[in-house]
């Protein structure tokens, strides 16, 4: 487990057209890294559930890129439970430090449909 004492779930700034504000975002992470925040992409802030997969992709490695001196975690959610672990996997592979896992949305499982999600999710 990673011990960090603040992590801040970073937006990811978006143009009027819809499409990632990459040059906002730069200097958002740079913030956060600068404070020595870990920092969380595709969280709690939202648009991460209204991306699609190549956009979470493309921000995964963006924000891996920075090569940041504080650990990086990615929120996964979703109801699909393949398109999740496949973003797991990417993400692993591309070196990210934690994940934030949520329930599957929209359902509703009992204790064990919750550990099933979970465990398939590791």
């Amino acid at each position: 487990m990673i011990n960090f004492p603040l992590w801040t779930a970073v937006v990811t700034p978006m143009l009027t057209d819809g499409s990632i504000d990459y040059v906002s975002f730069e200097r958002l992470l740079a913030k956060q890294n600068e404070a020595g925040n870990g920092i969380l992409i595709l969280g709690s802030t939202g648009e991460g559930l209204n991306l699609t997969a190549e956009e979470k992709r493309s921000i995964i490695k963006f924000t891996i890129v920075q090569k940041l001196d504080v650990p990086i975690m990615v929120g996964i959610g979703g109801f699909l439970l393949d398109q999740q672990k496949a973003l797991i996997q990417f993400a692993d592979e591309q070196g990210v430090d934690a994940f934030l896992l949520v329930n599957p949305l929209y359902a509703k499982p009992k204790k064990a449909g919750h550990l099933a999600w979970f465990s398939s999710l590791m």
